[in-house]
C-alpha cells in the first residue's frame, strides 16, 4: 500500500476519533418521541419517579421525597463502586400533573456531579385519541458525537420497552446490541476497518484480526477489574 493511501486512512481515522470523542458541540438537546397505546395517566404512574408504576423497568427501586420543593432521592438497582444501590438527589421542576416535568440530577453516589451540571431530562405526555405521545428530552453539554448518538439510541430503545410494557404488562432486559452476535459483529467490522493499515491481503486480515482479538481480551480484562475492585 502506497504512503499516500496509508497517510489519507489514517488522517480518516482520526478525524473520525475527533469527530467522535472530542470536537466541542455545547449544550445540545435530544428528543425522541412515540405514540403509546395506552392512557395517558397509566404512563405518569410509570414515568414519574412517584408514580405507582415508577419501578416498570426495574430501574427505579424506591423515591424519597426531600425538604424543599420539588427535591427527591431517588434509590436504582444498580450498584455502585461499593456494592451499594446507586442513589440520584433531583430537583423535579415544571410539573404538570400527568403531562410533564423535567428533572436535573443534584448528586450521584457513583458520579461526579461535575457529569451532571449541565444535564436536564424532561418528559411529555400528549394524548392523541385513544393513544398517547410520550416525548422523551435530555440535554447536555457534549464532546463529540458519540455519547449524543449513544443517548438518542438509549431513549430510543426506552420508548421502545414501555411500549411493550404498556402492551402486555411486562419489561424484557437487554436487546439487540447485547446479544452475543452483535458484539462478534462489531469485532469482525472492527477488524475490517483495521485491514487496510496491514495491507490488503490474507496475511493483514490476519493481523486486523489477532489486534481486534487483542483488544478484545484487554477490554474483557478491564470487565473482570471492575467486578473484582467494583
Amino acid at each position: 500500500m502506497s504512503p499516500i493511501v496509508m497517510a489519507i486512512l489514517l488522517a480518516g481515522n482520526l478525524g473520525l476519533i475527533f469527530l467522535l470523542m472530542t470536537v466541542p458541540l455545547g449544550l445540545r438537546t435530544v428528543t425522541v418521541s412515540r405514540l403509546v397505546a395506552a392512557d395517558r395517566h397509566r404512563l405518569w404512574q410509570a414515568l414519574w419517579p412517584f408514580g405507582s408504576d415508577a419501578g416498570w423497568s426495574g430501574e427505579i427501586v424506591s423515591t424519597q421525597a426531600l425538604d424543599g420543593e420539588g427535591m427527591a432521592r431517588i434509590t436504582l438497582s444498580w450498584e455502585g463502586r461499593d456494592g451499594q444501590p446507586i442513589e440520584r438527589r433531583v430537583a423535579l421542576e415544571n410539573v404538570v400533573e400527568a403531562s410533564r416535568f423535567s428533572m436535573r440530577v443534584l448528586d450521584d453516589s457513583s458520579l461526579d456531579a461535575s457529569f451532571w451540571a449541565n444535564y436536564r431530562e424532561t418528559i411529555e405526555l400528549a394524548a392523541e385519541g385513544g393513544a398517547t405521545r410520550v416525548s422523551l428530552s435530555q440535554t447536555d453539554r457534549y464532546r463529540g458525537v458519540a455519547f449524543l448518538i449513544f443517548r438518542y439510541f438509549a431513549m430510543r430503545r426506552e420508548l421502545g420497552k414501555l411500549q411493550r410494557w404498556a402492551r402486555t404488562g411486562e419489561y424484557r432486559k437487554g436487546g439487540w446490541f447485547e446479544h452475543p452476535l452483535s458484539q462478534v459483529g462489531f469485532a469482525v467490522l472492527s477488524a475490517f476497518i483495521l485491514w487496510p493499515f496491514f495491507g490488503l491481503s490474507l496475511g493483514g486480515l490476519a493481523l486486523a484480526a489477532i489486534l481486534t482479538s487483542v483488544v478484545a481480551l484487554h477490554e474483557l480484562g478491564h470487565m473482570a477489574a471492575f467486578r473484582l475492585m467494583g
